[in-house]
């Protein structure tokens, strides 16, 4: 989704070298090489359903999200009632560029194979002759930037508590061969009982080349490791290491460390700058500050032999039960308020403010040769369906 806080860039995707072993779900069968799924609202359903999905199924209640190639609106669906997020993709905009298209069908890839209670959930996928439709997780918190920008600053139990379940869900994307890549407020979400919820995959990738690295550039500025603004040395997991530094000084401080006047200039920040933190932030907090963001990728927290275990026994996170945290029985430290389940108060009114149009039917649909790029996007979730109502949270 868009956003004011960085220059905007397009939607992710990275790949990761894993055991023969060991092959992460998401690699298994290619969009491409799935049934087609024709540019009528069809579906190539992995499990049985009376009727494709469409978009005529859900009901639009807000704008939530806009993007380069679409927007989000919080939909209701008319068979159950249920509240989600219903991300279009406009076709014509997403093939402009190849590079665009693998990002979304690799997203649509990702959200399928990864399931972790921090992770943004996918229950539908599907398309018409114009758009690319993700039904997802409704989560009615809305963004952490919104929140951050209103607070200014959290309180340190905030920042130990939001970053824990950021580490929680990192290490399930590296453990499949995912690095996320965009790691940012924008792109973390609150549940309603304040826990945190990942989403937006555009950026992120899936297999990385025989050296374990990659080398494309992706991200937002501010948050891009310096080894990703100097693209031609290449890459690997620890960025969002480096990007979860960025992402805790973000919370302590109200603002990210490396900054310049435009783009150019906060890369070069990044690149040759020392860090300096404020004296007001306490000892475990400097010291992972500084561990976090290493300019040499193998001297970060949690990229030396001991993993991410390291960064989990950093004294930063010494009030955390982990096992705790990852089965979402810890209390979140801060709460977003809810009024009622259609209550989209947490998100940006620039948004919200937009009325919920769907697709017009006199829009040009792409070439047949242009939509043949997305046959097998369509899919079904054989999880259980995901009660997002305001009595499942509150009653």
């Amino acid at each position: 989704m868009a956003s004011s806080y960085s220059e905007p860039i397009p939607d992710p995707l990275v790949l990761a070298t894993l055991p023969p072993s060991s092959p992460p779900a998401l690699l298994s069968p290619s969009l491409s090489s799935s049934p087609s799924s024709s540019s009528s609202s069809s579906q190539d359903p992995l499990s049985p359903v009376a009727k494709p999905i469409g978009p005529e199924d859900f009901v639009p209640l807000k704008v939530i999200g806009t993007g380069t190639y679409g927007k989000v609106f919080l939909v209701r669906e008319r068979s159950s009632g249920r509240l989600y997020a219903m991300k279009t993709l406009r076709k014509a905009a997403v093939v402009v560029h190849s590079k665009y298209t693998e990002h979304t069908k690799a997203e649509r890839q990702i959200l399928e194979a990864v399931q972790h209670p921090f992770i943004v959930k996918l229950y539908y996928a599907f398309q018409t002759a114009r758009k690319l439709y993700l039904v997802l997780e409704y989560v009615p918190g809305g963004e952490l930037f919104t929140h951050l920008a209103r607070e200014k600053m959290f309180d340190e139990e905030v920042a130990v508590f939001v970053s824990a379940q950021i580490i929680l869900a990192l290490e399930h994307l590296h453990s499949v061969g995912v690095i996320y890549r965009d790691l940012k407020p924008e792109n973390i979400l609150l549940g309603s009982d304040g826990n945190v919820v990942l989403t937006d995959f555009g950026l992120s990738k899936v297999s990385l080349d025989d050296s374990g690295t990659t080398n494309t550039i992706c991200g937002t500025v501010e948050y891009m490791a310096p080894e990703v603004v100097m693209e031609r040395l290449g890459y690997d997991f620890s960025v969002d290491w480096w990007s979860l530094g960025i992402l805790i000084h973000d919370m302590l401080t109200g603002s990210a460390p490396f900054r310049g006047s435009n783009r150019k200039a906060t890369m070069d920040s990044i690149m040759n700058r020392r860090l300096k933190l404020p004296s007001y932030l306490s000892p475990a907090s400097r010291d992972l500050l500084t561990k976090l963001l290493k300019k040499h990728p193998k001297s970060r927290l949690g990229a030396g032999p001991g993993g991410v275990e390291d960064l989990k026994k950093h004294p930063f996170f010494r009030s955390i039960n982990w096992s705790r945290l990852l089965d979402r029985k810890v209390r979140a430290p801060f709460v977003p308020i809810i009024v009622n389940e259609e209550d989209t108060s947490n998100f940006d009114k620039e948004f919200t403010s937009m009325a919920p149009i769907p697709e017009s039917p006199h829009a040009s649909p792409v070439s047949p040769t242009s939509d043949a790029l997305f046959q097998g996007f369509s899919f079904i979730s054989r999880r259980p369906s995901f009660s997002t109502s305001f009595s499942s949270h509150y009653g």
